[in-house]
């Protein structure tokens, strides 16, 4: 057989641009047609511009055209090539592309299934292509044809990729194209991965009345939630948004602006958003004012999409993200169920949405070590719902709720290591790190999930339920009222706060649990009213059966998968934050959070104020920030253009040291301590240490830092004590002496040692994202170490807006046992407990108790007449690889102390005694997750 063969030859070497071809002009010059195959441009279909390359083939045919290209190991792993292919007509068969050296031997090759209609995505990269890979000499990539005769368009046509898009996303056209994206760690990119799963079966399988109407009872409550959820705003816009578009018949599909990813979008394309808006808006507009042009633009626009290659089987070059753009359209398409089991064409609509919705994951149990469960439930939880209720068939609805409850009950668990999802302490994962403002909307369609399936076979399962609330509690815990302090804002620092569907989270999973043949959970419910602070039918509910709301929050609440502490009192929250060799310090992105370094160096930040209490309210406003001044921090003072980050992308550094975290003692008292080291980066000062640490006890906290060193003789070190936004009705205090300062919302700084600072006024500075000058008035307070320092310290006490009696007796209210770089000891008098950091090692048998401990090790205890309560804890995780993310596991760590005397304890498996020779106690605490080890000692009588 003769074979008619269309080489494609890409004119581009490896030190020029990667070449994009353009089809809209005329044929780029090289390109010919081989015998019985024909080449031209075409307008009836596009993926840029007006025009696309039209081929009609014979049986194996293929173009010709000449260019090299010269790889090697490095540019093999990063180069590719990506175009988008238009087929007309399902074939089973494909499309084979060749690369050749000058021989005409392949040594690199693929190929593209041509088994479905439409625009599909052909990204690959040289190192997921097949073939010898002994030449790295490249003359020509050849294209040959099917085996029988036909048609296909491409378009957007670029090589060489000079960097392949990590992302790309394997599918039915090409299921080998990427293998990063099977790792157990991805999500986003595995689609079509998990299309691959079984089938649940439905053979022999029939409904009771009860199965039925469980069924119905989800149906009409999801029904509910989306005529609540889906949104309004578009429905004026969705109309100009389409004719914007220019969405058009043409051929056996459409034309119109091309729909594609948000990493491949240019100002002439759209995005998934685009369709999402216009179908949010059609379906609105139909389903409240009955517009019958709405509907059919709703279908025109879905077809347009599924044509343009949003649909089944396709992964459109890289899908990363998808499901923030995606909601609306599984909320609209739920509401228009019945018009979309009415059209010829129902089949390829509910393809998609069962595709895109990602349900075939659930066809297998949830595996331990996938990453990214945040994004899953906050984006695509309710799709999956959608999806599995939206068979025709109630068997198919009964078997994918089924499989769907299970995989969500097990995803609900306490995941390893830094791996996203829910940590024991309550802290929620996202990008390798505790991040609230990814955890929000996350809980609260889990919470939605629970609340359609109450009552039903479908409902999360008890221990599903029980980490769940773990992760509630922790939100309520690290939240004053609705909002997270600067300090945890990950890249957005001052933005984020829970949602309207976190908050019902707590009445969903109160009304879930049923503790004693309760209605609900009473402490649930309690804090559901007090988060909630509009009327709703929960909390009318609740308050129907004699429910209040809940107080704030009180006591310490230990973080350390943030190395974070939290400490309530009365109506304010101090967030205690540092970063260490598992937790890193500060998201930083190329637009995003700029300045923001010094977020985990040690801040002390205080929220307590506005009504409601929020950020704002209480001082932390952007319009004017200084960046080098985070409360708290032990910070060198750069110029703005100094502290920006020196990488264009990413930077999310953590420590070289082990210790930064937090303890505490009978949940009410706490402590947080860190190492402070800064990395070795542009503009950063690498040799620049410190040994902070901070101890609360009722309303008062005392900061205390030594060893403070380096060598920048530029820029002076400082550490901050306050810098609040001015409010409107600021009076200044009038204080008895410089070293006593206060900030606008009445909380007192007395400074014990370091030579303290303040300015009141306007201050300039720049947006985290844009860079743009901003300004704004603010009090702000420091002290000022010096440049280049040399083991410089501070103590100072912060008063919770202290009675006047209180500030009589501040500088008194506690004792200063030991400040160094060994360890800090702190002793508070009025409530007898005492806060010990060990940096080192320790040994002191003059001590009144602890006379040795481990070094890195965290101990608060308090005398009581005839026992001492006392807790140890390694802030520490714990694990041994050091990556952005990993599965391995905080393991655990025995921490041991000595203390003076012979000692008694029970009840905590955890902490073993024993006395030594010379009849002292010595303790061993096997501490694991940075959790504290608590116990109760009673001393041994001298008769035993």
């Amino acid at each position: 057989m003769k074979y008619l063969i269309s080489i494609l030859l890409i004119a581009t070497s490896l030190i020029g641009k990667a070449e994009k071809y353009s089809f809209e002009k005329g044929l780029p010059a090289q390109i010919q047609a081989s015998e019985n195959s024909q080449i031209e441009l075409s307008p009836l279909y596009y993926k840029d511009g007006t025009k696309s390359l039209q081929w009609d083939y014979q049986s194996h045919s293929f173009l010709t055209l000449d260019a090299p290209l010269t790889l090697t190991s490095k540019t093999e792993k990063n180069y590719g090539i990506t175009l988008w292919i238009y087929n007309e007509k399902i074939q089973n068969d494909s499309l084979v592309f060749e690369f050749l050296n000058e021989k005409q031997q392949v040594q690199y090759k693929f190929s593209f299934h041509l088994t479905a209609i439409g625009w599909r995505a052909c990204w690959i990269g040289f190192e997921q292509m097949k073939g010898k890979k002994e030449d790295k000499n490249l003359t020509t990539c050849r294209i040959t044809a099917p085996a029988q005769k036909g048609r296909i368009f491409l378009d957007r046509l670029t090589f060489p990729v000079k960097k392949m898009n990590a992302r790309t996303t394997p599918d039915m056209q090409m299921p080998e194209n990427n293998s990063l994206a099977n790792r157990d760690l991805w999500h986003w990119c595995r689609l079509w991965e998990w299309e691959q799963y079984e089938r649940p079966t439905t053979n022999n399988i029939s409904l009771t009345s009860s199965d039925k109407k469980d069924l119905q009872k989800i149906a009409q409550r999801l029904t509910e939630y989306c005529q609540e959820n889906l949104s309004k705003k578009f429905i004026k816009k969705a109309s100009s948004l389409y004719e914007e578009c220019h969405i058009e018949k043409s051929g056996n599909g459409y034309t119109g602006k091309p729909l594609v990813a948000p990493d491949e979008k240019t100002s002439q394309d759209i995005t998934w958003q685009y369709i999402e808006n216009m179908l949010s808006g059609f379906a609105a507009d139909y389903l409240k004012n009955g517009n019958d042009q709405a509907k059919e633009l709703y279908f025109n626009t879905f077809r347009y999409a599924i044509n343009q290659g949003f649909a089944y089987g396709s992964g459109m070059g890289t899908n990363h993200h998808y499901g923030y753009q995606t909601r609306q359209i599984y909320i609209s398409a739920w509401l228009m169920r019945n018009e979309i089991y009415q059209q010829p064409d129902k089949k390829e609509i509910l393809d998609m949405l069962t595709y895109w919705s990602g349900i075939q994951e659930t066809r297998k149990p949830y595996k331990e070590g996938r990453d990214e469960l945040l994004d899953t439930w906050h984006t695509l939880l309710i799709p999956k719902v959608v999806a599995a209720l939206l068979p025709e068939k109630e068997t198919e609805q009964m078997c994918q709720m089924k499989q769907l409850s299970e995989w969500l009950s097990t995803s609900l668990c306490f995941t390893p290591g830094t791996l996203g999802g829910i940590k024991v302490d309550g802290t929620a994962f996202h990008h390798g790190g505790f991040y609230p403002g990814y955890t929000t909307g996350a809980l609260g369609a889990v919470g939605s999930y629970i609340g359609f399936t109450l009552d039903t076979p479908y409902q999360i399962s008890p221990t599903g339920r029980k980490v769940f609330r773990t992760a509630l509690e922790g939100m309520r815990n690290y939240c004053n009222l609705q909002e997270w302090s600067p300090a945890l804002g990950g890249r957005h620092p001052f933005s984020g706060r829970m949602e309207k569907s976190d908050i019902e989270a707590f009445a969903k999973l109160a009304l879930a649990e049923k503790p004693e043949g309760k209605e609900f959970d009473p402490q649930l419910a309690s804090d559901y009213l007090r988060l909630q602070t509009t009327s709703t039918p929960s909390g009318e509910f609740f308050r129907s059966k004699g429910c209040q709301p809940a107080s704030n929050p009180e006591g310490f609440f230990v973080f350390n998968y943030g190395s974070a502490g939290i400490y309530r009192y009365q109506q304010y929250m101090i967030t205690l934050k540092g970063y260490n060799t598992d937790v890193w310090g500060a998201e930083i992105y190329q637009k995003d959070n700029r300045y923001g370094r010094y977020q985990s160096y040690g801040a002390v930040l205080i929220m307590g104020n506005g009504h409601p209490v929020s950020r704002k309210g209480s001082g932390f406003k952007e319009e004017g920030w200084n960046w080098n001044r985070m409360p708290g921090t032990t910070t060198i003072h750069l110029p703005f253009e100094l502290l920006d980050s020196p990488l264009k992308g990413t930077n999310m550094a953590r420590s070289k040291e082990n210790f930064s975290g937090s303890t505490s003692l009978e949940g009410k008292y706490g402590m947080f301590a860190m190492k402070l080291m800064e990395r070795e980066l542009k503009n950063f000062t690498p040799d620049f240490v410190a040994r902070k640490s901070v101890a609360c006890f009722g309303n008062r906290i005392i900061c205390l830092g030594s060893g403070i060193s380096n060598s920048n003789v530029n820029y002076p070190t400082e550490t901050t004590l306050f810098q609040c936004a001015l409010p409107a009705k600021y009076q200044p205090a009038v204080l008895e002496d410089s070293c006593t300062l206060r900030d606008p919302f009445g909380n007192y700084f007395y400074i014990q040692k370091g030579k303290p600072h303040q300015t009141e006024g306007l201050q300039h500075s720049f947006h985290n994202k844009s860079r743009k000058a901003t300004e704004g008035k603010f009090l702000t307070a420091w002290i000022d170490h010096g440049k280049a320092p040399q083991n410089a310290e501070y103590e100072y006490l912060i008063l919770l807006r202290p009675t006047e009696k209180e500030r009589k007796e501040a500088r008194q209210s506690y004792i200063i046992k030991q400040q160094d770089c060994q360890a800090h000891i702190v002793f508070d008098k009025l409530t007898q407990v005492t806060a010990c950091s060990f940096f080192e090692s320790y040994q002191n048998a003059q001590a009144d108790l602890i006379q040795q401990a481990d070094a890195e090790t965290l101990v608060m205890y308090k005398k009581n007449e005839s026992d001492i309560q006392l807790s140890i804890c390694s802030p520490n995780l714990n694990i041994e690889e050091k990556t952005y993310t990993t599965s391995q596991p905080s393991r655990p760590a025995v921490k041991q102390i000595t203390i003076k005397g012979k000692w008694n304890s029970t009840g905590n498996p955890q902490v073993k005694l024993q006395t030594d020779k010379e009849g002292n106690t010595l303790i061993q605490a096997t501490c694991q997750h940075g959790q504290p080890q608590e116990i109760t000692l009673k001393p041994v009588s001298q008769t035993e």
